[in-house]
């Protein structure tokens, strides 16, 4: 059976890339398809060594190349992919550009999302999508179906995930003694209506109490914060073990803060997105939504112990407990379509 994933951002390849290690071992040809967008290329080049793979679209940052290179020209370059490779099934994160083309060729292909805010999008996927996917944040219907977890419960459960407390020494820190803090870009299309650099704008309150690690986005606006913040280099050896042996973490962006929440970290999202994904973490007690001038006090409040929140081991145990192992639920549906 020849399976084709496709992959647009780097946690589409956090999401899939142990389901391709384990099917590249098997019986199976495995195909991916890759944005040409940041570091991504060269991250999946590195961890994707010996698997086949294309580049299809670009993503320059701009709203005009998100239309239009990101998806418009995306559907047309997948054309010859498809004639050459032949794939019988395709998966993907809400790639509904691919379920476009899998719908012209016959092809089954099942879609991921947990982003159900995202109203176009939910109704391309609909359409598109042979199977579509989200966690229990949004009621099943008829073609929309529940895995019972978050995307990222896919690489950092502890099935997968061991921290190693080695890379500390890179940066010369010491576990539970600094923040992590992410900054996102706003030159994707979830975040093109955010503000610009928001943790930028209280980062010397929070330099005065913490040794922070920065990992910035867009490394332009570096300048626009402490230089005695320790700003990450791509490509980051075990970014989420730093994430694991931090403090706490602050992130303008989503996927980091939830990440952080499920290593058992105290997590902060200071964006400006609602999102029923985040809200899972934030009932658990782990993930905490606050407006961006509020954090330094709230952290403050943390760190005392006014606020209260799960012990790490023991949240991240129960979460092992109660969600299904991404991984397996993906290969046990590409199973499913290579007995049919």
């Amino acid at each position: 059976m020849k399976v084709l994933i496709d992959i647009s951002h780097p946690a589409h390849l956090n999401f899939f890339r142990n389901s391709i290690l384990a099917l590249s071992k098997a019986d199976h040809s495995i195909v991916v398809s890759y944005l040409q967008r940041g570091k991504l290329p060269s991250i999946v080049t590195k961890e994707l060594k010996d698997i086949n793979k294309y580049i299809v679209g670009k993503h320059r940052g701009t709203k005009i190349s998100i239309i239009f290179q990101a998806n418009i020209q995306k559907v047309f370059a997948y054309i010859p992919i498809m004639v050459r490779e032949k794939p019988d099934l395709c998966l993907s994160v809400g790639s509904f550009t691919l379920g476009f083309i899998c719908k012209l060729f016959g092809i089954k292909n099942i879609q991921f999302d947990d982003d159900p805010e995202r109203k176009m999008n939910l109704l391309l996927e609909k359409i598109t999508s042979t199977e579509l996917y989200f966690p229990p944040i949004v009621k099943e219907s008829k073609k929309i179906k529940h895995f019972n977890a978050l995307k990222e419960w896919a690489y950092l459960s502890p099935k997968y995930f061991t921290p190693n407390e080695a890379v500390l020494k890179e940066y010369n820190i010491s576990k539970k003694e600094y923040i992590f803090v992410r900054e996102v870009s706003s030159g994707s299309l979830n975040y093109i209506n955010q503000d610009k650099n928001i943790i930028g704008k209280i980062a010397q309150e929070l330099s005065l109490k913490f040794t922070v690690i920065l990992s910035l986005e867009d490394k332009n606006t570096s300048k626009q914060y402490p230089n005695n913040w320790i700003i990450l280099r791509e490509p980051v050896i075990d970014i989420h073990s730093l994430i694991y042996f931090s403090k706490f973490l602050i992130s303008s962006g989503d996927s980091m803060a939830r990440e952080g929440a499920m290593l058992g970290v105290p997590s902060i999202y200071c964006g400006f997105r609602e999102m029923k994904a985040n809200q899972l973490l934030i009932d658990k007690g782990m993930l905490f939504k606050l407006m961006p001038n509020k954090v330094p006090e709230f952290i403050t409040k943390l760190e005392i112990g006014e606020i209260k929140y799960p012990e790490q081991n023991s949240f991240r145990n129960k979460l092992l407990s109660e969600w299904v192992d991404v991984t397996e639920f993906i290969l046990g549906k590409i199973k499913y379509y290579d007995r049919k």
